[in-house]
């Protein structure tokens, strides 16, 4: 019996050796681990999941949902543990608080930009296609970014009617992605015009008091938790929303795809989308009225989904009634551009050109375009603007 708990205690002492020793060793090489472990390395030693603390370049706001500061510098911005980009915003003049990632109105304005985070744009500045579009013509474009990340449709049309209208700019371009609808419901219930729809949000998830404290303070459990499970047990029921549980290898990369959040947000049979749509077709009404006033022309820009793009490799992973949710979102919007006689841009067909050689046009773990997919995009328009006439004399010197 002593030889027995002799031995016992020896290979305890030992296994409670070892894994201190690889929570050490962790700890010192988790910047390193991939980006996915790398977060939550971060997260338990910092409280931060992303790889430097970092403030955030927007903030809520109830006439928009969200807003870009005004007056940021050089910012350090993440969109996912491996995808950053310096920001650098301005005020156009006094305007409440807002901040545009926008060269100063030194030119004469041939154009406007409004939309969310794809015209903002998850890349540095001059890698944007709104920055990128400039080139394509001659003289270049002069083109005002108004973009704000987490926006709808009913903001965009409030961003056109303050800042957009003072400049009475004979273009409107006008980036829409398929999660707008979901976010003018959001800005509607934020706003506290309606009551947010019962189930509209995941229920929150109740984590057992042990795995809670070791999630928050082991870096070898919440690692090998995400290793073995695919996510972490330390995320919030929306979090989850955005894990990407596919997989696919285009080219010499790697596309995770598949998160919940799209497949909500996007799904048109969902309650709340409808009533975001509603909301949408009456900002796209007002705006069509505003811009004729001065006689400008919106033309709808419409991003596709990565999903959408890479259909023959995402569809059979993840299955067309899945992928059907995220195709529903861009077809109500093309329903819209008929019922509304809405000039529209969707670029989907010449992104399937490119995706089909291979080419990366997306963020790994991110749903933004990359620098490459911006530079499509911009091409793209450039040649069915000119194609068109739907760029006059370009105005600036």
């Amino acid at each position: 019996m002593k030889r027995a708990f002799r031995i016992i205690a020896i290979l305890a002492i030992n296994a409670i050796v070892s894994l201190a020793l690889l929570e050490i060793g962790l700890r010192l090489i988790g910047p390193k681990l991939p980006p996915a472990l790398a977060s939550q390395a971060q997260r338990v030693m910092t409280g931060q999941a992303y790889p430097q603390t970092w403030t955030q370049a927007w903030q809520q706001n109830p006439d928009h949902l969200w807003i870009l500061k005004p007056g940021i510098t050089d910012a350090l911005q993440y969109g996912s543990p491996s995808v950053s980009f310096r920001l650098s915003t301005i005020e156009l003049w006094e305007n409440g608080g807002v901040g545009f990632r926008t060269r100063p109105i030194d030119y004469f304005v041939d154009a406007v930009v409004v939309g969310d985070s794809f015209a903002m744009c998850f890349t540095e500045q001059a890698d944007c296609w709104v920055e990128q579009l400039r080139g394509f013509f001659t003289p270049p474009l002069g083109i005002v970014n108004l973009g704000q990340p987490v926006t709808g449709t009913t903001s965009h049309g409030r961003i056109l009617k303050s800042f957009g209208e003072p400049l009475k700019p004979p273009l409107i371009l006008w980036q829409f992605f398929g999660n707008d609808f979901n976010d003018d419901y959001g800005l509607a219930v934020f706003s506290k015009q309606i009551e947010a729809l019962p189930n509209a949000a995941p229920p929150e998830i109740t984590r057992p008091p042990v795995l809670a404290w070791l999630e928050d303070h082991s870096v070898l459990f919440a690692v090998s938790e995400v290793v073995l499970t695919g996510q972490s047990g330390a995320m919030t029921a929306y979090e989850r929303l955005f894990i990407k549980p596919h997989r696919v290898n285009i080219g010499k990369s790697v596309m995770q795809f598949g998160a919940g959040y799209e497949q909500q947000a996007m799904d048109m049979t969902r309650p709340e989308n409808q009533i975001g749509l509603a909301y949408s077709r009456t900002a796209f009404q007002e705006a069509k009225a505003l811009a004729d006033t001065w006689g400008g022309q919106i033309v709808v820009v419409i991003i596709p989904t990565r999903e959408e793009v890479y259909a023959p490799l995402t569809e059979p992973i993840m299955g067309a009634e899945a992928l059907d949710k995220l195709r529903s979102s861009r077809a109500a919007m093309l329903d819209l551009c008929s019922e509304l006689s809405l000039t529209c841009y969707d670029p989907l067909s010449r992104f399937q050109q490119e995706s089909a050689s291979g080419t990366m046009l997306y963020y790994t773990d991110d749903m933004h375009l990359n620098p490459l997919g911006n530079t499509i995009l911009a091409d793209g328009l450039a040649q069915w603007l000119k194609e068109n006439d739907l760029v006059g004399t370009v105005g600036e010197p």
